[in-house]
């Protein structure tokens, strides 16, 4: 009886020490794999999350970061890389719904309809207001960091695809309109429902 108990004391014991050597030797191959680095979540993460959210119903968004002594400036710079990040996101959003509705459309009329709606929609960026926004500040320097999430009514960017559609024959007869127009509708639904301010 104590023989047997020793035994299974020993496998336990065994089992628990080579479990500990892999969780270690797993430890420390994440931390040479991450060259020092470790995980951490900062302001921009939640804004992110939020991001993606409203970009997968095609809502026009931004993120930007602003650092400055004065903590104005620090907002104003935070808005304007917003802007720019929003920049990004539209020319994502032609090339997506071209890629979807626009197939059988020649490239050179692609092409045209592409560059009005980015021009379009590029002029309504001074309209994109904040919505969510994280304001830090350090002690030690003196300085706000501030995190911004801008956003855009997606109506906007039905209008541009709309105008733009509208001056392509080919476009008007060839594209996939109806249900561009739908994607785009359920986009704008999302946004009074759930962020518009």
């Amino acid at each position: 009886m104590r023989t047997q108990f020793s035994k299974t004391a020993l496998v336990v014991s065994f089992g628990l020490a080579l479990a500990f050597t892999i969780n270690s030797c797993a430890s420390k191959a994440q931390q040479a794999a991450s060259g020092g680095f470790e995980t951490v979540k900062t302001p921009a993460t939640e804004l992110e999350e939020i991001k993606r959210d409203m970009e997968s119903k095609f809502i026009p968004c931004g993120i930007g970061i602003g650092e400055s002594s004065d903590e104005m400036v620090a907002r104003n710079v935070s808005g304007d890389e917003a802007r720019t990040d929003m920049a990004k996101t539209l020319n994502n959003f032609v090339e997506r719904l071209s890629e979807a509705y626009a197939q059988n459309v020649s490239s050179e009329a692609k092409k045209i309809w592409e560059e009005g709606v980015r021009q379009s929609t590029h002029q309504e960026l001074n309209g994109a207001t904040s919505y969510k926004s994280v304001t830090q500040f350090n002690k030690e320097n003196g300085h706000y960091k501030i995190y911004s999430l801008y956003v855009m009514n997606p109506d906007l960017l039905k209008k541009a695809v709309q105008a733009a559609s509208s001056n392509q024959e080919e476009l008007e007869l060839r594209v996939k309109k109806d249900d561009m127009m739908k994607k785009l509708d359920e986009g704008t639904a999302a946004y009074k429902e759930k962020y518009k301010r």
